[in-house]
């Protein structure tokens, strides 16, 4: 099989996660054979995900972060990464029926791209180059499923506000919760996107090889999920409002993204 059709394997894996979690929301029951089938379905797709990544990384002969596809299946990778470990620590298993839709559209997009091609390899070469570019999107992987966790804050609470009561509503965690794991999971995005961001001046030093857009992009998502975690830290900004910060930053951390790749 070749390293896209493990990709492809991955996504399959996925997509069987969400159907399962979407019946278990639908019926409103929380069967636990279920819940540890589900749990199990998005592990593999999880290896199947890491395999793909390591096939490109030995195919490129550096860390698969050359190209747009491959960037964009690290983001996705993760992102399932910090639910296996979020959903597992916080007994979250219904995080998984929210994260699966994410990585199925930042993979299926990656997937549909008409071309494929590694980046060519830089004369200068500098260790700071493929870990900042690693962290950051590590970072990015806790980013997007803090966008995940903020969702379900919304999509809960407007259930409450309305009064209209869904059979998933009781089988999803209190919005205390949700709110904690959000926040959670944006200060270690922040936390890893900082380290990136000071090895990316360091690889810019380096090779000089950044673009004046990459860096403005890259400081004004930096900057944006710094005053998210002041905002929160000092008891500014909580609940809603950060819920709709969270959503709002990963939407402009991925168009942004794509824009200055295209760029």
């Amino acid at each position: 099989m070749s390293d896209r059709g493990m990709l492809w394997l991955a996504q399959a894996f996925y997509l069987v996660s969400l159907l399962l979690t979407a019946q278990r929301l639908r019926r409103g029951e929380d069967l636990p054979v279920l819940q540890r089938l589900n749990y199990a379905v998005m592990a593999l797709g999880f290896v199947a995900h890491t395999a793909f990544l390591y096939w490109r990384g030995m195919q490129v002969g550096r860390c698969p972060l050359t190209n747009p596809l491959e960037v964009s299946a690290f983001v996705g990778w993760a992102a399932v990464l910090f639910y296996l470990v979020v959903g597992g620590a916080y007994r979250v298993s219904f995080l998984g029926a929210f994260t699966a839709p994410v990585v199925l559209a930042i993979n299926g997009l990656a997937l549909l791209l008409p071309v494929d091609v590694p980046a060519p390899e830089l004369a200068t070469r500098s260790p700071w180059v493929e870990a900042h570019a690693a962290l950051a999107i590590v970072a990015g992987g806790a980013l997007a499923l803090a966008a995940v966790a903020a969702g379900m804050y919304l999509w809960q609470e407007q259930q409450l506000k309305t009064r209209r009561l869904s059979r998933a509503f009781l089988l999803l965690p209190p919005l205390e919760q949700l709110d904690v794991i959000r926040f959670r999971l944006v200060v270690i995005g922040f936390a890893l996107l900082t380290v990136g961001v000071v090895g990316g001046f360091v690889s810019y030093q380096a090779g000089g090889h950044w673009a004046t857009v990459k860096i403005a992009w890259a400081l004004s998502v930096w900057a944006v999920y710094g005053l998210m975690t002041l905002g929160q830290a000092g008891r500014l900004w909580r609940g809603r409002r950060m819920a709709w910060g969270a959503l709002v930053a990963f939407v402009w951390l991925l168009t942004g993204f794509w824009g200055v790749n295209f760029w």
